[in-house]
């Protein structure tokens, strides 16, 4: 990941924008819903739905949401929404633009042996383990004291399988190579996006990337959550504030 660019001690909100040169980009976790316990006990709410379905209507094909989560897991969640919109998954490895077949990473074959792996610190120490489409998370918010077996245990599996190793909030994970920043940058090569300017919304660390390519591309990486270093040149506190400002942002579709 590329060093921070230079920032305000705080950030200011985004604007609205009012025109068609700007596409929007969208983390899921953390960013448009509140993060949860457990990573299958999130909540994507009717209301929620509805209003990035009238922002999206209002922006045809300038929405996108890019997630750590894969795109399986996120058409569940986003039931036909998903569908209407590009989306990114597992960290930028996998893309699908609206209504047309995914384009996925390779899996490498080195994924199956690093999530036994993990399996077995899980079940030793009591962390919970997430398996994905192209990776493998521990979680320790509910035992955060083992933060650091968590940490040491990935980093172990990562460099003896060659794969990526990636923190996040309360959690770190051994994942196939991607990154939400090539993937933004991908998409905004698509005919409906080409020549705008990118605003990405994210909260975590994760997002990073996505912030310097949009920064980069024109735009601008708007964090969600407290202050700290970043490359987002905006902030908004928390999921109830992006959802605050999605609904300002579709409501003349």
């Amino acid at each position: 990941m590329l060093d921070p660019l230079p920032h305000r001690p705080d950030l200011d909100a985004p604007s609205v924008p009012t025109d068609a040169t700007v596409s929007l980009f969208f983390d899921l976790d953390g960013t448009l819903i509140d993060l949860a316990a457990r990573p299958d006990a999130v909540v994507v709410s009717a209301a929620l739905l509805a209003a990035l379905a009238r922002l999206s209507a209002r922006r045809p094909g300038r929405v996108a949401i890019l997630s750590g989560r894969s795109i399986a897991q996120l058409d569940d969640l986003l039931g036909p929404f998903a569908r209407s919109v590009a989306v990114a998954g597992s960290h930028g490895a996998e893309r699908r633009a609206p209504a047309a077949a995914a384009i996925a990473a390779t899996v490498p074959p080195a994924l199956a042996a690093a999530h036994a792996d993990l399996a077995a610190v899980a079940d030793r120490h009591g962390l919970l383990l997430e398996r994905k489409s192209l990776g493998t998370a521990l979680h320790f918010r509910d035992t955060p004291a083992l933060e650091g077996v968590a940490d040491d245990a990935a980093r172990d599996v990562a460099h003896r399988h060659g794969l990526v190793l990636q923190r996040g909030k309360m959690m770190v994970e051994v994942r196939a190579p991607g990154d939400k920043g090539a993937a933004l940058t991908a998409l905004l090569a698509t005919p409906a996006m080409a020549g705008t300017r990118p605003l990405f919304f994210g909260d975590d660390v994760t997002d990073e990337d996505g912030f310097v390519a949009a920064y980069d591309a024109g735009g601008a990486g708007v964090l969600v959550g407290p202050p700290r270093i970043t490359a987002a040149r905006h902030r908004l506190p928390d999921p109830a504030a992006v959802r605050a400002w999605i609904e300002r942002a579709g409501g003349d579709a």
